[in-house]
């Protein structure tokens, strides 16, 4: 199971690329970018969890607007481009949509509340996709047409989400030297 790797390494990527497209590194960062959109899409097509959370992640993010950069962009493109050659499993539409909904409410609120300390920390950390994740792990036994996910994925995302907050916090050292 490759996945428990994965993950985190795709949230080290993520952030990275991210993080050197604002300080204008960029072919460091198209390069994290391209690395990202790889890990990402080789885990979607392994996972059908991580399917769900990834698109859902890349729908939010695309209509909230913040595939906004050239890194943001190759790792999206190169994403869709695996997951087009190796085939995606078969998605329940409600699962995908509450995902989707969730990323991006977090993107939205992120930016709406900066001023607002409580509510910015609520959407900057993704609290909605992870307080959904988790409802998604337990509402699949009260309504049954819902997939939902496994509770191992979402100990995998937190992984994800982990890597990436790390990340961001060494990234002031890390770029200093770049």
């Amino acid at each position: 199971m490759i996945e428990p790797l994965l993950y985190p390494i795709s949230g080290f990527l993520m952030k990275l690329a991210d993080d050197l497209a604002d300080e204008r590194k960029t072919w460091i960062g198209v390069i994290a970018g391209i690395l990202c959109g790889a890990c990402i899409g080789f885990l979607v097509t392994i996972s059908i969890d991580a399917a769900y959370i990834f698109f859902g992640i890349l729908l939010g993010t695309l209509l909230a607007g913040k595939i906004d950069n050239l890194n943001h962009f190759l790792a999206a493109t190169l994403f869709l481009l695996i997951v087009l050659l190796k085939g995606l499993p078969a998605l329940e539409p409600i699962t995908l949509i509450i995902c989707v909904l969730a990323a991006f409410i977090d993107e939205i609120g992120h930016d709406l509340y900066p001023h607002n300390r409580h509510l910015f920390k609520v959407f900057e950390y993704r609290f909605t996709l992870k307080i959904t994740l988790l409802a998604l792990i337990i509402i699949p036994y009260f309504i049954t047409f819902i997939k939902g996910i496994k509770w191992y994925s979402f100990i995998f995302f937190l992984l994800f989400e982990l890597a990436y907050e790390l990340t961001g916090q060494f990234n002031k050292h890390l770029l200093k030297d770049l």
